[in-house]
C-alpha cells in the first residue's frame, strides 16, 4: 500500500534504502567487469561496496516520501515484466548449455536419490571435466577422471532442483527461485521501492550468467526473502521461514547473530525459543540424509569444502597475494574480519528485518572478499541480500521523517499498516510531530 499524503500516492524510502541501491549497483558493476572472477578493477570495487554498506548502516535513520505514481498501474507493468522474465529465461536456459561441474553433480545427484541411491554417499564419485593442472580441486580427490565427492550442497538444494531435473533441467528450479525473491520484494511494498528492488535483482547482478551455471544462491536469497516476508506479514511462519534458510547452505550461519532483528521485542529466550524452532525444521530436512550415511554426508558438505585449494582466479584479496606469490590470508585472520564486522553491524543495524538483510550483506562481503574461494555466485547472493534490504527498509521506525510536497504533512493514511499483522510500525501519524516537512517551494531556495 501506498502512502497518502493530501490525497497523493507517496513511496517512502530512506538513507538505507538509498545506500543498498548504490552499493547493488558497484557490485553489478564489478561481476559485469569480470564475472566474479579476478580482476583489480572489479576487486576495488567490491572493496567501495563494503564501505558503502558499513556508511548505510550508520546513517540517521531517516525516512523520506516520495510523488509516486498510481500503485495499480506499477503492479501491472511489474507482472507483465516478472511474466516476460521467466518466459525468457526458460527460452534462454534451453539454449544456454556451458561445461560446468555444478551441473554434473546437480543432475548425477537427483538422478541417484530417484534411483535410490544415496547421493552423498561415501562411494559416490561424478564425472571430473576439469584437468589436475587447473587446480579446482585437493589433492587426490580426482582418480581416473572421476570426483571423489557426494552432493556437495545441503539437502534442500536436492529437494528443490528435484522438479526441475523432471522438467528437464535443474536451472528451471532456480529460474523459479529467482522469480519467487522478486515477486516478494514487490510484495514487501508494492510502489516505487519494492519495483526498484526488484527489478535491481533480476538484472544487476548478473542474474542469468549466476542461473547458466547452476549456483544454488537463487535459492539462498529465496529463502531468505521469505524469512523476512514472514516477519513482516506472517510471524507464525517465521520458524519455518527461517529454518529453510539455515537448511540452504553451509554459510548461512553467518546470519544466526542477526536473527533477533526478526524479532519485535527481543529478548534472549525469544531468540533462543526461534532459533530452536527454525533448527527444528533444518533438522527435520537434513537429518535424513545425515543418518543415511554419517561418514559420507559429512565429507561431501564439510571436508571436501576444507580441503579446498586457494583459487587464482577468484574475485578476493587472498588470489591477489597468491598471484604475486604470497601465502593466502589465514582463516584465522578472515574469521577476525567477520567477527569484527558482527561486531560492528550489531551495534549500528536498524534491529529490523532490513537491518539483518544489510548487516548479512556487509558481513558476506568481508568473508568473500577475503576468502581463498570467491566468485559469481557468492556475489550474487550479497546482492541479493542488499535488494531485500532495499525492499525492506520501508518499515523501518524512523527518527526524522520527510516529504517532498507542496503542502504540510497532514495524517498519514497507511490502511495496510493497520491492518497487517506482525508489522513493527506504529502509525506513522504518531512520528509526525518529531519530523521535517520540505516542500518544493523550499527545495527550490
Amino acid at each position: 500500500m501506498a502512502l497518502k499524503v493530501d490525497g497523493r500516492e507517496c513511496s517512502r524510502t530512506s538513507l538505507l534504502s538509498l545506500l543498498c541501491a548504490l552499493t547493488v549497483l558497484v557490485l553489478g558493476l564489478a561481476l559485469q567487469i569480470s564475472h566474479g572472477f579476478f580482476q583489480p578493477k572489479a576487486l576495488v570495487a567490491v572493496t567501495v561496496c563494503i564501505v558503502l554498506c558499513a556508511i548505510g548502516l550508520v546513517l540517521p535513520r531517516v525516512t523520506l516520501l516520495l510523488p509516486f505514481g498510481r500503485e495499480a498501474v506499477l503492479r501491472r507493468a511489474f507482472y507483465v515484466l516478472l511474466a516476460a522474465y521467466f518466459l525468457g529465461g526458460i527460452v534462454f536456459l534451453r539454449v544456454r548449455h556451458l561445461p560446468i561441474d555444478v551441473l554434473i553433480l546437480e543432475d548425477d545427484s537427483v538422478h541417484s536419490l530417484l534411483h535410490g541411491v544415496d547421493p552423498y554417499g561415501k562411494d559416490i564419485t561424478h564425472q571430473d571435466i576439469y584437468s589436475p593442472e587447473q587446480g579446482f580441486y585437493g589433492p587426490g580427490l580426482e582418480v581416473n577422471g572421476r570426483l571423489k565427492v557426494g552432493f556437495p550442497y545441503p539437502p534442500l538444494t536436492l529437494l528443490w532442483i528435484f522438479p526441475g531435473y523432471l522438467l528437464g533441467d535443474v536451472r528451471y528450479s532456480f529460474l523459479l527461485a529467482v522469480a519467487l525473491t522478486a515477486l516478494m520484494m514487490f510484495h514487501s511494498e508494492p510502489d516505487a521501492n519494492g519495483f526498484l528492488s526488484a527489478l535491481l535483482f533480476l538484472f544487476v547482478p548478473d542474474t542469468l550468467f549466476v542461473l547458466t551455471y547452476g549456483w544454488t544462491e537463487p535459492l539462498m536469497v529465496m529463502t531468505l526473502a521469505t524469512t523476512l516476508f514472514a516477519a513482516k506479514r506472517a510471524p507464525v511462519w517465521l520458524p519455518v521461514a527461517l529454518g529453510l534458510f539455515l537448511a540452504s547452505k553451509q554459510y548461512s550461519i553467518l546470519a544466526v547473530p542477526f536473527i533477533p532483528f526478526l524479532l519485535p521485542k527481543c529478548s534472549w529466550q525469544a531468540f533462543v525459543l526461534l532459533l530452536a524452532r527454525a533448527g527444528a525444521v533444518a533438522a527435520a530436512i537434513t537429518l535424513p540424509f545425515l543418518f543415511w550415511d554419517p561418514r559420507g554426508f559429512w565429507w561431501s558438505l564439510v571436508g571436501f569444502r576444507l580441503v579446498t585449494p586457494l583459487r587464482l582466479d577468484a574475485l578476493s584479496f587472498s588470489a591477489l597475494l597468491g598471484r604475486h606469490g604470497f601465502p593466502a590470508i589465514p582463516q584465522w585472520f578472515v574469521c577476525f574480519a567477520v567477527v569484527a564486522g558482527m561486531a560492528f553491524a550489531l551495534k549500528w543495524a536498524p534491529k529490523t528485518p532490513s537491518g539483518l538483510a544489510v548487516s548479512l550483506g556487509l558481513i558476506s562481503l568481508i568473508f568473500f572478499v577475503l576468502n581463498i574461494q570467491a566468485f559469481c555466485n557468492y556475489y550474487f547472493f550479497c546482492a541479493g541480500t542488499l535488494c531485500l534490504g532495499l525492499s525492506a527498509t520501508a518499515y523501518d521506525l524512523p527518527e526524522r521523517f520527510f516529504t517532498i510536497s507542496e503542502l504540510p504533512l497532514p495524517p498519514v493514511q497507511d490502511p495496510e499498516m493497520e491492518t497487517s499483522p506482525g508489522r513493527r510500525n506504529p502509525s506513522l501519524n504518531s512520528q509526525r510531530g518529531s519530523g521535517q516537512i520540505l516542500s518544493s517551494s523550499s527545495l527550490r531556495k
